[in-house]
């Protein structure tokens, strides 16, 4: 049976460690695997829920910085410490896995001897009946400018089609890339590889699956294999520790670094489209949490929207953001019905 060390790493909020690891460590008997988690600067009650899972669980290693991690950084500070495996999969701590999804990604990676392998990434609430599609894989396309530049183009398969409408169509595919939400990547062509710290949750999937491609490695999707993300879109949890991070990750500047890096990395024209597109969908992101703590039309409602726009300067609309959740943002935080008790519970162990 081929060995499997699996990375958790924190995307955006760290209220939701919990519901996902418990996911994790209740499918550990289908297919056991090697757990490296990589803890920036939590608080204190999930720290201590990481302290105590790690001292139960012999195969379970716990690394802490006490500072926040990009999420590249945090994946080479456990890669050092990876041994005797044949696949390595990175998970983001905001993902709920379902029984099974270990064996079936293992077996569509031997079968087809797949370089990358991903499952089928859900987005909604873990036991809903209405579950959609986050993303299927995803392919991508170049268009060539002038003076050797060029236009990148990605797009997510069935992003945001319901699963029950999706489900006659999915089949194991190869696909030009896949995301950082969950994936697989044999353990030798991850050696060939460098997880580019410049990058952050914007391109750093994107980065990693040029550098496969590059050596002639394939990507996967099996449906069979089936993970959760719960996006903040769908999914608001948000304590009030979680802001500080969430600001960090989707900051502007930061923002700005990944896409400079990636138009002299990937010899992108500075113009290119989808890099608007994407900055447009980072500060929607960004503004969740103060666009859920706001009555609609009150001034800060109305501030949100001014500054939303890709026009206003970045440090103005930091600012206001900022203003806005300390004016508003609720003491007891941002409830997800359905995930609060279950993340209660393992807090309290």
């Amino acid at each position: 049976m081929p060995q499997v060390t699996i990375i958790v790493t924190q995307r955006e909020r760290f209220s939701l460690s919990q519901v996902s690891l418990d996911s994790l460590l209740a499918d550990y008997r289908d297919y056991p695997f090697e757990l490296i988690y990589i803890d920036g600067n939590s608080p204190q009650p999930v720290k201590h829920y990481l302290e105590h899972q790690a001292a139960t669980h012999s195969w379970m290693r716990l690394i802490r910085r006490e500072r926040y991690l990009r999420s590249n950084e945090a994946r080479n500070l456990a890669l050092p410490l990876v041994q005797h495996t044949d696949y390595v999969v990175f998970l983001d701590n905001d993902v709920v896995v379902q029984p099974g999804w270990l064996r079936s990604l293992v077996t569509a990676a031997e079968q087809e001897q797949a370089a990358i392998a991903a499952p089928l990434i859900l987005q909604g609430y873990p036991h809903a009946d209405a579950l959609e599609i986050h993303v299927a894989g995803i392919t991508t396309k170049f268009h060539p400018r002038r003076w050797g530049q060029r236009w990148f183009e990605q797009k997510q398969l069935m992003s945001g089609v319901s699963l029950a409408q999706a489900e006659p169509q999915l089949r194991r595919t190869v696909v030009d890339a896949v995301e950082f939400h969950c994936l697989m990547v044999r353990w030798d062509r991850l050696q060939q590889v460098q997880l580019d710290e410049r990058f952050d949750s914007l391109a750093s999937h994107t980065d990693l699956s040029f550098q496969v491609a590059a050596l002639g490695g394939q990507h996967i999707l099996e449906p069979a294999s089936r993970v959760i993300f719960l996006n903040p879109e769908l999914v608001p949890q948000f304590d009030a520790t979680d802001l500080p991070f969430y600001r960090f990750k989707w900051s502007e500047g930061y923002t700005a670094q990944n896409f400079a890096h990636a138009v002299r990395k990937w010899g992108l024209a500075a113009n290119d489209p989808s890099i608007g597109s994407i900055w447009r969908w980072v500060i929607k992101n960004r503004q969740i949490p103060a666009r859920l703590s706001v009555s609609d039309n009150s001034l800060e409602h109305r501030l949100l929207r001014l500054c939303g726009d890709r026009r206003c300067p970045g440090w103005l609309r930091m600012a206001i953001e900022g203003w806005v959740l300390r004016q508003t943002f609720p003491a007891a935080g941002l409830r997800a019905e359905g995930l609060e008790a279950n993340s209660s519970e393992l807090i309290s162990v």
